[in-house]
């Protein structure tokens, strides 16, 4: 049974985590990690609570954590207020490379325990842990899923090319997509750049100077970087897109910029992980897979069109009731197929009902984002006494457009692109659409 920290020492790789202020080594990691396993030893078998504050810490945490407690939740201080009663919060904080500053809040309510796992000890009695991530609560309140080491690090692949990379995280890191942009740079034996900033035109001027070459954002965080016109400003060889759909126009705007870049779409979820990675820079997914799968996982369509994944690893518990009988997961994505390729049409529980017609938005979306000068855009359903909801479209264009020749062709794109009942009747021009902190754009803001 293998720890994070006797991975990485089995595949010999030498990570590096750089924060706004030092660089941290493995070494220093794990012996950081060896020192906080001696200080909370009383906690062996017993469950934990990660409070992040740096990709240091948090990989420090990881490190000493994992191997030694029963459960280890991955949180901010905010999101520990959604774990059940019965834990006490630990947030562990490394200020400097000679010293460790342990700060401890108390819950009413609640115990986080934490404690420290060596790195590079002993693989003799390992313990199981049980990693738990929460969704991002933008139905309601957090949900939490728990993973494995092996399950988590699944798709994580070590050579030398992925070594000499530079990742940055535009992910929060305790977050499922976040979580896979730190395994892949720790278990690769690359360097990870920490953000230096909320502001996004910093942070890109950081990475540029720290010389990013790898990095991981949801399609809503890739086009405000284009909005910056800053984004060439990153030596990027390796492009990774998640967490909403991604369109062509998106898939052909990065491949201009970067014609010798790797492109991927990785299709995951908090609740059952990893599905799939697209490499071909093309919107959707082979038909072929439907029937030959794809890497370890069996993908089907079900009658309500819905992809169904099957992955290898075992999944939650708690999913039981939307799994079937032959162990497919319903992902409750909705989906069609078009010209030999699967394509995401967006969350069943997302569609707006228009006269009792379905209308999915990010399919909507894709075709207005397929109009030149574009930028972003949001569609929404509006209430309507009569048809219940009408769709509205928000949009952002390039500022030294003309927004009535944008309008124009926006209205003409959804002619020929639509049925009439998705088309929009309001086109609105917007300076900006909000972005949640988990990198997707906000549909809970609508007007």
């Amino acid at each position: 049974m293998s720890s994070l920290a006797s991975l990485l020492i089995t595949r010999a790789v030498t990570p590096t985590i750089v924060t706004a202020s030092q660089s941290f080594s493995l070494e220093w990691l794990l012996e950081s990690a060896k020192l906080w396993r001696e200080e909370y030893r009383h906690l062996k078998n017993k469950p934990l609570a990660l409070i992040y504050t740096n990709s240091a810490s948090f990989s420090v945490g990881l490190l000493a954590f994992d191997g030694f407690c029963s459960d280890l939740y991955l949180c901010s201080e905010e999101l520990a207020e959604s774990i059940e009663p019965g834990y006490q919060q630990l947030s562990i904080t490394i200020s400097s490379v000679s010293e460790q500053h342990i700060k401890q809040s108390k819950r009413a309510t609640k115990l986080v325990q934490a404690s420290s796992n060596l790195a590079g000890q002993t693989h003799t009695h390992t313990i199981a842990t049980r990693w738990w991530l929460a969704s991002s609560g933008t139905s309601g309140q957090p949900k939490w899923f728990s993973h494995s080491l092996a399950s988590l690090t699944l798709s994580t692949k070590a050579s030398p090319a992925l070594s000499a990379l530079c990742w940055a995280n535009l992910y929060q890191v305790y977050r499922y997509a976040g979580l896979q942009v730190l395994l892949q740079a720790l278990t690769s034996g690359a360097t990870l750049v920490d953000g230096s900033s909320e502001d996004l035109i910093l942070n890109v001027k950081h990475y540029a100077t720290a010389r990013v070459s790898a990095l991981s954002a949801t399609p809503s965080m890739w086009r405000q970087m284009l909005m910056t016109n800053q984004l060439l400003s990153l030596p990027l060889q390796r492009i990774t897109l998640g967490g909403e759909t991604v369109d062509q126009p998106l898939l052909d705007k990065l491949s201009e910029l970067y014609p010798n870049a790797s492109i991927r779409h990785i299709y995951a979820s908090t609740e059952a992980g990893v599905g799939f990675v697209v490499a071909d820079k093309l919107a959707g997914f082979p038909v072929s897979w439907l029937e030959q799968g794809v890497g370890s996982a069996q993908l089907v369509i079900d009658e309500s069109e819905h992809l169904r994944i099957k992955p290898s690893h075992k999944l939650d518990a708690q999913l039981e009731a939307r799994i079937d009988e032959k162990g497919y997961l319903d992902t409750q994505d909705q989906v069609r197929i078009e010209g030999g390729r699967v394509f995401f049409l967006g969350r069943a529980s997302g569609v707006i009902n228009v006269g009792g017609n379905k209308v999915h938005p990010e399919k909507v979306e894709s075709v207005i984002l397929s109009v030149a000068g574009v930028v972003q855009v949001k569609v929404y359903g509006q209430s309507n006494s009569v048809l219940g909801n009408l769709v509205v479209a928000d949009i952002v264009i390039n500022s030294h457009l003309d927004w009535s020749n944008i309008s124009r062709s926006v209205r003409e794109r959804c002619k020929l692109a639509l049925q009439r009942f998705e088309i929009p009747v309001k086109l609105r021009q917007i300076d900006s659409l909000v972005v949640s902190p988990t990198g997707k754009l906000s549909r809970s803001d609508n007007v």
